[in-house]
């Protein structure tokens, strides 16, 4: 009787150790199935990675196998899309041509009209020592300009072409202006016109017409 305790007593440990054992296996089942895992997911994340970079590194890789797969039509397509552009390029200039003219004519300069002043006391010498007579004493002016002389002064003088040595020279003659008038010129062709008061012969001056 003694010999049958001892027996069950033996086996009941013997069943408490296996079961200790199977759990104690299980666990560490569980454990190394999570350690073998992780790799998997990480070489997962550097394979998506990969061919991220693969992607940005090679963004024409559509457009190559496009040309390898049919070349001919590929080249059809850009002689068409050059052609365009250079068209369409061509148009632009010739627009830009035109809107430069355009402005250009509207903002062109037209004839003009410059003044030239004969200041108070030239009745008098000395205003040529200072090349003062009229002012400016010389003027530069295009051709289609006018010259507008002012008399200032209360003694009359006159505005003719030429020069004291050589007289006269019958381009434009504005007589005697008297004070506080005036006479015009307009100078149609290119050139250089001396000009003198007759009636003061040291007061001179020159119109360039450009």
């Amino acid at each position: 009787m003694a010999g049958i305790d001892k027996a069950a007593i033996g086996w009941s440990i013997a069943i408490v150790v296996i079961g200790v054992a199977i759990a104690f296996a299980g666990q560490s089942g569980q454990d190394l199935s999570i350690a073998v895992n992780t790799p998997t997911i990480v070489k997962d994340t550097a394979s998506e990675m990969t061919s991220a970079t693969k992607e940005v590194v090679d963004p024409f890789a559509d457009i190559a196998a496009k040309v390898k797969e049919n070349p001919k039509e590929v080249m059809k397509e850009a002689e068409k899309a050059t052609s365009d552009i250079a068209k369409e390029a061509e148009e632009v200039v010739e627009d830009i041509g035109e809107t430069i003219k355009e402005e250009t004519e509207k903002h062109a300069p037209g004839p003009e009209t410059h003044t030239v002043n004969i200041p108070a006391g030239t009745s008098v010498p000395g205003c040529e020592e200072t090349n003062a007579c009229y002012l400016p004493a010389d003027i530069i002016i295009f051709a289609g300009d006018t010259v507008e002389w002012v008399n200032g002064d209360t003694a009359a003088h006159t505005v003719t072409g030429g020069s004291p040595a050589d007289g006269p020279s019958g381009v434009f003659d504005s007589s005697l202006v008297m004070g506080s008038a005036s006479y015009s010129f307009t100078f149609n062709d290119a050139g250089s016109y001396d000009y003198f008061c007759m009636v003061h012969p040291w007061m001179v001056g020159n119109v360039q017409v450009n």
